[in-house]
């Protein structure tokens, strides 16, 4: 009789291992199935044991499913870097439907095709070379600078050697287009990995990985990450500033990190590809000495865009529509007229409890935590959702003394029809995260990129890595108004918004211009964005975070807490503050309500914990029940 440990794919196994009995001994890695409380669940073989002095019960099921040596390294470097249950952990790894039979691997290989690639430029030549003489490069290039092609050059020498490459693309909505790109740049087997894809084909990559028969292309989303990878030489994080890298789900890892321990793991090469980086992780590229492959020219051409700044203060530029400026309107009438599209992007990020003077912009910020306070109108008081501090709140202006302050909540509702009365004939979309089954993101891109829409509307999503070759015109409508979010990161990602809608025009294609409308524009990161000077809003939001002790300068988690009754759930998070308290180690802001105190059926309570070791925060939080829900390195505290 054998002893196996396994890790269990499911919740609450708490940071274990649980011992099983077998007839024979089973290969370390395989996918078994065995019994957990009154269920069965899914595990990993993780290591051959003596008999131990409790009862074991036996092992059900063994399938033919084994997980790679390197993703078992993987799984090992997550369970210490994250304070996650090991079943969340291991979850990652088991493919869906992998109990049942499913057809032979070699019927996923996809058709290869490839076409000849025009010359690199000099930018993209000097690019190459740094990421053919460094492990791990950060390739920084504006929009339009060639970085895709520059890593899928290097992609083709990789897999000349008989190795396969891994590229992960944030959003679904990118896939077709990055596809497209790839299939016509390497010809090697492409195989793209999303939730889109049936459960049986899902697991058919899975053993592709897994037989690592020939050398190929793989391209996903951050669960690309965990198939059973053999033999990787290259992995190419595109678009890295994204926060769709962040699983918002538990586990709650960043696929960046995972993806930079993979290349290690494989001792392959790791690209960042980025016009935006993170300031956290440019900052630790920097304190690491990652080489930079910094990208200017535009690789399609010299045409660059115009950019202007719009004061949303000054009511004489605004005389024929409230929320567009008479200039930006021209600028549409033009593009209509030249058959050429525009675009207009709306940030959803506002709030609803926003209080911004008009004369000045300014917003109030907690002195404490720098992020701006929450105006409540039942007590006429404004509060900061991070340490939970409360102030007045004032008739007037505390920058200028104007008494001209707006209560408002940005939003795109009634912009498409409102957009349709002042261009008629127009032909106008939405394009945003609202789309429907049988409206796709794919459909509506392909129709974006032929041309069939003159005027195009949206939030996040248009701010994507997207070419539009027939787009003249941006505007961007409410440029600060994601300033007044009560996050550490709120400055940074209105400018990466900015910044990356802005990009879509500028790329060589078409002479074209873009406007930034805000109540704030002598704001660092508004003129940044304008100037389009990366490295001017990454000193600035820098200073920042170390006044206040934010990512770089600290390890940060959100603990959130939720209980049917509001008493509950603030009498545990204080009990549980006052616990991790007794640590000199940490500094704790809260506890506090959650921004969204309501939602998920009760009332959600939260602790911000910050250290400047990782190590001491990891340690702090396993000692945690799983009642808490634990998100460490936070893309957002809300």
């Amino acid at each position: 009789m054998a002893y196996i440990e396994v890790s269990i794919a499911a919740p609450f196994t708490g940071r274990k291992f649980y011992t099983y009995e077998s007839v024979n001994i089973i290969d370390i890695g395989t996918i078994v199935q065995i019994p957990f409380g009154t269920k069965k669940s899914l595990g990993i073989v993780r290591n051959i044991v003596k008999k131990p002095t409790f009862k074991t019960k036996p092992i059900q099921q063994i399938t033919p499913l084994i997980v790679s040596a390197k993703s078992l390294q993987l799984l090992r470097w997550m369970e210490h870097f994250y304070p996650y249950d090991f079943g969340e952990i291991t979850n990652l790894f088991i493919p869906q439907n992998a109990l049942t039979k499913s057809r032979s691997a070699s019927s996923v290989r996809p058709k290869v095709t490839a076409t000849i690639q025009p010359k690199l430029t000099k930018d993209q030549t000097e690019a190459l070379q740094i990421i053919q003489s460094n492990q791990h490069v950060l390739l920084h290039g504006d929009t339009g600078t060639g970085k895709t092609r520059v890593y899928l050059d290097y992609a083709n020498s990789v897999l000349a050697q008989g190795k396969s490459v891994l590229i992960l693309t944030p959003e679904i909505g990118l896939t077709p287009q990055l596809k497209q790109t790839i299939a016509a740049a390497c010809p090697y087997p492409l195989h793209v990995v999303h939730s889109q894809n049936t459960p049986a084909y899902r697991k058919l990559i899975w053993q592709t990985a897994a037989a690592n028969t020939e050398p190929a292309v793989f391209v996903g989303p951050r669960s690309s990450l965990f198939l059973p990878y053999q033999n990787l030489g290259l992995v190419v994080i595109d678009e890295a500033h994204d926060n769709s890298y962040k699983s918002m789900q538990s586990p709650k890892y960043n696929a960046v990190y995972v993806a930079a321990q993979l290349a290690k793991v494989h001792k392959a090469h790791f690209i960042q590809s980025t016009a935006t980086p993170n300031v956290a992780d440019y900052a630790a590229i920097q304190n690491h000495q990652v080489p930079i492959a910094r990208m200017t020219t535009i690789a399609v051409g010299p045409i660059k865009a115009s950019g202007q700044v719009i004061d949303l203060r000054d009511k004489q530029l605004f005389t024929k529509h409230r929320l567009i400026a008479d200039e930006l309107l021209r600028a549409i009438e033009d593009a209509l007229q030249n058959g050429e599209q525009t675009m207009l992007f709306i940030n959803r990020r506002g709030s609803a409890r926003i209080v911004q003077c008009n004369a000045c912009g300014h917003i109030r910020a907690c002195p404490t935590c720098g992020l701006p306070l929450t105006y409540h109108h039942d007590t006429h008081k404004m509060s900061c959702h991070i340490c939970n501090q409360t102030y007045h709140a004032t008739s007037q202006c505390a920058a200028c003394g104007s008494a001209d302050l707006l209560y408002f909540s940005p939003g795109t509702k009634g912009l498409e029809q409102e957009i349709q009365s002042l261009f008629p004939k127009a032909r106008v979309i939405r394009f945003d995260l609202d789309v429907s089954a049988k409206d796709t993101i794919q459909r509506k891109l392909s129709g974006l990129q032929t041309g069939a829409y003159d005027i195009i509307i949206g939030t996040q999503l248009i701010s994507k890595g997207f070419d539009l070759p027939h787009l003249s015109v941006v505007g961007v409508l409410n440029a600060d108004s994601g300033f007044s979010i009560p996050d550490f990161r709120a400055e940074e990602i209105t400018f990466q918004q900015i910044y990356q809608v802005t990009g879509r025009v500028g790329r060589g294609h078409t002479l074209s211009k873009f406007f930034i409308q805000t109540r704030q524009p002598t704001h660092p990161v508004i003129e940044a964005a304008l100037h389009r000077n990366w490295q001017d809003f990454y000193d600035y939001e820098l200073h920042k975070r170390k006044l206040f002790t934010y990512p770089p300068f600290a390890y940060l988690a959100v603990l959130s807490i939720t209980k049917k009754t509001k008493a509950t759930a603030q009498k545990i998070a204080q009990k549980t503050y006052d616990l991790l308290n007794n640590s000199s180690q940490l500094e704790l802001l809260g506890p506090t309500p959650s921004y969204h105190e309501t939602s998920h059926g009760g009332y959600t309570w939260q602790i911000l914990a910050k250290s400047t070791s990782r190590a001491t925060l990891v340690a702090a939080l396993v000692s945690l029940p799983s009642e808490w829900s634990i998100d460490i390195d936070p893309t957002s505290v809300l």
